[in-house]
């Protein structure tokens, strides 16, 4: 299919989650199921017979199970989109156990991550395709405030063996439908602030109930080669632990936003743009901007998998549509269009999209 944008308001999670499938569906990809789920929706989609998406939108609700009676959601239920890529689709399966997904190496719990959402309307959602089926999805959930997630049937290939698809979003399971109640200190990345790059953070669980600190959860996974990794699916969280996102092997990205997750490594074991984003002491990015001419850098995320036993870093490739950049608050404005090269990048606050002419 060709690339594609469109941009709307919708007035609550399900009638965003319908706007997407319909909007995807317009795109090519077959809808398996999209109905109502509890209180919320649920949706299933595929592309080219192997690509299946797995979403879901909450309600008041909390939507990421964790055994016959936990969950991971935070708090006692809120609002948000759910997602995770697999294999396959069986409708008689519930939303969050569909077949080759990630899943915690303890109890085979499915691992993801999704966008927290406000309970009405949305400012503005943007969908993007590339024409190549990676999807972008941008919400701004308040003014200036803006969230994501997305997904592709490969990085941008580093001398893979086969395709490696991955997905990204906003906010972890933890706080996929984390109400600010629920959470010990504010200013929250995809829920009060702008969220970070995609592919590039994870989630901090600050948290009332628990009172944990700096906890880091999952936001992204990539889906690596059996002979790389047997469980095949690795995420971004900081510990070894199943209750995280964990799926029995570590991601990286070359941005890396949150120090909380380095864990035991050092910044320099992998290529990494430490000296270039803010370190909470120098303005943000600084040495990503132009000062000659009236331009910012679009950087790749680089994404880098924890190979063992060797405890290195083998890089393995980025996402091909999405890019950081400090762009928005230094010459130009959310939402505006940068061109490069012939093709055209919508700007949001940390990051860039590629768009449809």
């Amino acid at each position: 299919m060709a690339a594609a944008y469109q941009t709307g308001i919708s007035s609550s999670p399900t009638s965003l989650l319908q706007a997407l499938v319909t909007w995807l569906s317009g795109q090519g990809w077959t809808v398996n199921q999209s109905e109502q789920d509890g209180p919320g929706w649920r949706a299933h989609l595929v592309k080219a017979g192997s690509l299946h998406v797995n979403l879901r939108a909450a309600e008041n609700e909390r939507i990421w199970r964790r055994g016959a009676s936990n969950y991971h959601d935070l708090g006692n239920g809120g609002y948000g989109i759910g997602l995770y890529l697999g294999t396959g689709w069986n409708g008689s399966n519930y939303w969050y156990a569909q077949p080759g997904g990630p899943v915690r190496p303890y109890d085979l719990n499915t691992s993801g991550c999704g966008m927290n959402l406000p309970q009405g309307s949305v400012a503005a959602y943007h969908f993007f395709d590339d024409g190549n089926d990676h999807i972008t999805v941008v919400i701004e959930r308040g003014p200036g405030i803006f969230c994501h997630m997305g997904w592709g049937p490969s990085l941008e290939r580093a001398s893979l063996p086969e395709p490696f698809p991955y997905f990204f979003a906003s906010s972890s399971t933890k706080l996929n439908t984390a109400e600010t109640s629920d959470l010990l200190t504010g200013n929250r990345r995809g829920i009060d602030l702008t969220a970070y790059p995609p592919m590039s953070h994870t989630d901090e669980d600050y948290s009332t109930i628990s009172g944990s600190v700096g906890q880091t959860h999952c936001t992204a996974f990539v889906r690596v080669d059996a002979a790389s990794f047997a469980g095949r699916w690795i995420g971004d969280c900081k510990p070894e632990d199943e209750g995280f996102g964990w799926t029995g092997r570590r991601m990286r990205d070359a941005l890396n936003k949150c120090p909380d997750a380095l864990g035991g490594m050092e910044e320099d074991e992998y290529v990494n743009y430490q000296y270039l984003w803010d370190s909470g002491t120098s303005g943000p990015g600084d040495r990503t901007l132009q000062s000659a001419f009236g331009g910012a850098l679009l950087l790749p995320l680089h994404c880098f998998m924890e190979a063992e036993p060797q405890n290195r870093w083998a890089p393995i490739g980025y996402p091909p549509t999405v890019f950081w950049t400090e762009a928005v608050g230094n010459g130009y404005s959310a939402g505006d269009i940068y061109q490069l090269g012939g093709q055209n990048y919508m700007l949001f606050p940390f990051f860039a999209v590629k768009k449809a002419a």
